[in-house]
């Protein structure tokens, strides 16, 4: 039992969780009639995102409404962390503290990488619209090549992304209360990894499939112009897709930096709790 609480604290795991069989040995707690409010809501914030990665939509409202999850996410685990239940038994979970804190680092790393990737993409996004105005072939052709280096870094750091997330050991739980809370800061991190890496792809989708179309079409946009009027709605499809992709650019970096700062405030509470515990 928690120091602070009449009971331990109850959390209702979703079905993809399950305590580990070696883990029957921590002694039982009572269940009180309601979780805290903060638990709940942690766990409600863990389902959204998830329902929110599995719906497969593709549009720029999509993308902003996991943005605001991972964000809203983020705070209630910064909410749940500062709880002196969780930090009285965090400070006495050593390891699976520090697998978190690498967790986190992960993270933090992984989106400070995505916003230096997003502001070299749109200084491509330019250079690639300008060489299209002046029907310039050689420019036009270096800055799609850069554009699809930033696509193939930022595939690469989404499927980083994929397995990054270590789990933390629960085979050793010194009782069922270390079992719950390490268990769910796990789901809150692997579930705010999966949700980045649909993030990621789908603005790496979104460039590849702007620079495919200035591909394509560059032929016909950087030869002799003529003004045909398959020419010109060729060349405004192109602008249409990187005024699309830009618009995509603008929301991710500016949520992304929203919650490169939230991250950096978790791992700064956990790095805070494990000094406390010596």
């Amino acid at each position: 039992m928690i120091p602070g609480f009449s009971h331990s604290i109850s959390l209702q795991m979703s079905p993809r969780w399950r305590a580990p069989k070696t883990a029957c040995h921590a002694r039982s707690v009572s269940l009180p009639c309601r979780s805290h409010p903060v638990i709940a809501n942690l766990q409600e914030q863990i389902e959204a995102i998830r329902s929110w990665a599995g719906s497969g939509d593709d549009s720029l409202a999509w993308i902003e409404a996991g943005l605001s999850q991972i964000d809203l996410l983020l705070s209630t685990v910064n909410d749940f962390l500062n709880l002196s239940q969780t930090q009285t038994v965090l400070r006495h979970a050593t390891a699976p503290t520090e697998c978190l804190l690498e967790n986190f680092l992960y993270l933090v790393d992984s989106f400070g990488s995505l916003l230096t990737d997003l502001v070299t993409l749109k200084q491509h996004q330019f250079e690639v619209q300008s060489a299209i105005r002046r029907h310039d072939s050689a420019l036009l052709a270096s800055s799609l090549k850069s554009q699809k280096r930033i696509e193939k870094d930022l595939s690469h750091l989404a499927a980083s992304l994929r397995t990054s997330t270590k789990s933390p050991s629960l085979m050793l739980a010194s009782d069922a209360s270390e079992v719950e809370i390490v268990g769910i800061l796990k789901e809150a991190t692997g579930a705010t990894s999966a949700a980045s890496m649909v993030l990621i792809n789908r603005v790496a989708a979104m460039s590849a499939a702007a620079s495919t179309a200035a591909a394509s079409s560059a032929l016909c946009t950087i030869r002799p112009f003529k003004k045909k009027i398959s020419n010109v709605e060729k060349e405004m499809m192109i602008y249409v897709k990187f005024e699309e992709l830009e618009e995509c650019v603008g929301v991710v970096e500016s949520a992304s930096q929203r919650v490169l700062r939230s991250l950096m405030n978790s791992r700064v509470l956990l790095l805070n709790i494990q000094s406390n515990s010596f």
